[in-house]
């Protein structure tokens, strides 16, 4: 039908090659196959272009700011440089969530056990909470659960 559109082929022309293959049965069946070849080409390329948009990950929140486009692999980043800080941090394993304005991040550590757990817990989650918040902007909620998974024992050095 394109083709008779733009007017490079007669109605009756057309009409004529569709009456041709589907008068020969093999013509017909390779016209069959080669339709259903491309139709899957077609669908596994845009399969591929779908999960390459996903892997972006591509975060869009609503802040006083009005909207903001973060990058997950950004809040990632952002969060292992705060971890840095720590030097009792071995480990961690970061699990962000977006909901609307809401921000969820859930952060599980492998700490030496030289540190009280639970001012540990408070230090990390008032550090990351400020650098996201710098990040995001305000308006958007912040909720960070910072998890001790694993506690391993310092390594003991020898006196010289």
């Amino acid at each position: 039908m394109v083709i008779v559109s733009l007017r490079v082929l007669t109605m009756e022309d057309a009409l004529l090659k569709v009456q041709e293959l589907y008068e020969n049965p093999w013509q017909s069946l390779r016209m069959g196959v080669s339709g259903i070849f491309f139709l899957f080409v077609g669908l596994v390329f845009s399969k591929i272009l779908v999960k390459e948009m996903r892997s972006r990950g591509d975060v869009v929140l609503y802040s006083k700011w009005g909207y903001v486009s973060v990058s997950m692999k950004a809040i990632k980043d952002l969060v292992r440089k705060g971890l840095r800080k720590f030097d009792t941090v071995r480990d961690a394993r970061i699990k962000t969530d977006v909901d609307g304005t809401r921000l969820k991040i859930r952060v599980e550590l492998t700490v030496s056990s030289d540190w009280d757990l639970s001012a540990l817990t408070n230090m990390i989650q008032n550090e990351l909470a400020q650098r996201i918040g710098r990040l995001v902007g305000e308006g958007v909620e912040l909720e960070i659960a910072v998890h001790v998974v694993k506690v391993i024992e310092p390594p003991v050095t020898a006196p010289v």
